[in-house]
């Protein structure tokens, strides 16, 4: 059977390879492919400066990578500064960043557990060698020092006290519902965490002492969102900062990383008591009826499907309605504790953006509640006196959600298909047999459409009347 081949005789010029890594290596190369994880093996190469231009000669400087994940992402050294210990950090294929451990022992030693978070390392079914790891690491009496959390994410853009004073004190104040006292004492534990900022210290002490994981310091504009996986505890958690509220804004850190929220908490059987008195084990959606009463509603189970075959029961968490429960039924049951958010119909809105809101201001599509810093102009919409663009870049800073449009349930599914090109329906599509094509910023197809006025949204219309004839409000 093949071994891993590694080759840390030499690191790039300004690196040398820790003494601790050069032993590891050693040792990994001596054992079976596959054992310890799915990778080829350790090589000490300078960081490419492909990965990032603009930071390369601070990464080259600061770091090096040992080690090839399949899917192209790399694991560094990082020296973080001063007295601390080499980090391991992450630069995923995709642009993601992350601290994986704050010291090489400490990666090891994760490692060793099968609790690095990243699956290639942690897989089950490429894990035979890490009680052989635990071992040699107990053998040489390796064990991690402490270190300062290196925040890797926030350390790319620099100073990460940068922009301290634009953050909020804290994220709302919730007020638990009567629902909050029926919850086992470990569920309710996991409630109170949820909506509350990653950095407080009832998510840092639940996360590393109660759950005994590592906690994400920061996200960042390429990996919004980052899961703690603790499935001995029956927990699994998700950190954000992209939460769709307007109660939850997102809190920079740095230029481009963020302190997250625990936007989603999912419970399982192993957390070991059932919620509000549902067996885990029930076989229908007439035995979770009998405890939890008429269900909520129904759903599809998935996005492009109309039967509505998934029943769920909602429960609010807390008074102001920000935290919700909601247990479903679809073969088994399942329960998530979540922030209420939004989800997102355009992230980065463009001309298409500011029609399509015009066009739904004309048609009573638009849930003009959600806008009640901006009554003036939305007077002016609803008298032609101003354009939909001009809402979208005062109002929704973050793009159009699709809680900005009316709240009913069929709308809602024929919107979020039309956006994300579901089901044969598309707004991109739509447009372009109303304007024709042309080739977009990044040549796909797009609209000749250069200006949302009253004009296009009027060519526009007979379309669009059609499309969502069930729901317009004459």
């Amino acid at each position: 059977m093949p071994k891993y081949s590694v080759n840390l005789s030499a690191a790039p010029e300004g690196h040398e390879v820790p003494p601790l890594l050069q032993k590891v290596g050693e040792w990994v190369g001596t054992q079976a492919h596959g054992t310890l994880g799915w990778f080829d093996g350790l090589l000490a190469e300078a960081v490419p400066e492909e990965w990032d231009p603009a930071k390369a000669d601070r990464l080259r400087a600061s770091a090096f990578s040992f080690l090839h994940l399949p899917d192209g992402s790399l694991l560094l050294l990082v020296k973080p500064g001063g007295k601390a210990p080499a980090a391991v950090a992450l630069l995923g294929s995709e642009g993601e960043t992350r601290t994986v451990a704050n010291s090489l022992e400490e990666f090891l030693a994760l490692w060793s557990q099968g609790e690095t978070d990243i699956s290639e390392l942690d897989d089950e079914e490429a894990g035979s060698g890490r009680e052989a790891l635990a071992a040699w690491l107990k053998k040489h009496k390796v064990k991690a020092p402490k270190a300062k959390e290196f925040d890797f994410s926030a350390w790319l853009d620099g100073d990460a006290k940068a922009s301290a004073t634009q953050q909020p004190a804290s994220a709302p104040t919730f007020t638990p519902t009567e629902v909050m006292a029926k919850l086992g004492p470990k569920t309710r534990q996991v409630a109170s965490v949820l909506g509350r900022r990653g950095d407080s210290p009832e998510v840092i002490a639940y996360v590393t002492e109660v759950l005994g994981k590592k906690l994400p310091a920061s996200t960042s504009e390429n990996n919004d969102s980052v899961n703690v996986s603790a499935p001995k505890h029956g927990v699994e958690l998700v950190l954000s900062h992209d939460i769709l509220h307007d109660a939850f804004p997102p809190i920079p850190k740095t230029a481009r990383s963020f302190i997250p929220y625990v936007s989603t908490a999912w419970v399982r059987p192993a957390i070991g008591e059932n919620v509000l008195g549902v067996p885990w084990k029930a076989k229908s959606e007439e035995e979770v009826s009998k405890v939890l009463g008429p269900p909520t509603g129904r759903r599809a189970g998935f996005t492009d499907e109309d039967e509505p075959t998934v029943a769920y029961w909602v429960h609010a968490l807390d008074s102001a309605g920000y935290l919700e429960l909601e247990v479903e039924f679809d073969d088994s049951v399942s329960v998530t504790l979540t922030v209420r958010g939004s989800g997102d119909l355009a992230r980065y809105p463009d001309v298409t953006t500011g029609l399509f809101v015009g066009y739904a201001v004309t048609r009573g599509l638009l849930d003009t509640s959600r806008f009640p810093a901006h009554p003036a102009l939305l007077t002016r919409l609803a008298r032609r006196e101003a354009q939909g663009s001009e809402l979208v870049k005062q109002a929704m800073p973050r793009g159009l959600w699709a809680n900005h449009l009316r709240d009913e349930p069929a709308l809602q599914t024929l919107l979020w298909r039309w956006f994300h090109n579901m089901n044969d329906l598309w707004i991109t599509k739509d447009l372009i047999k109303v304007f024709g094509k042309r080739a977009g910023k990044y040549g796909h197809d797009a609209p000749k459409l250069d200006d949302d006025t009253w004009d296009a949204v009027d060519k526009a219309a007979p379309l669009l009347d059609k499309r969502f004839a069930a729901f317009i409000q004459k």
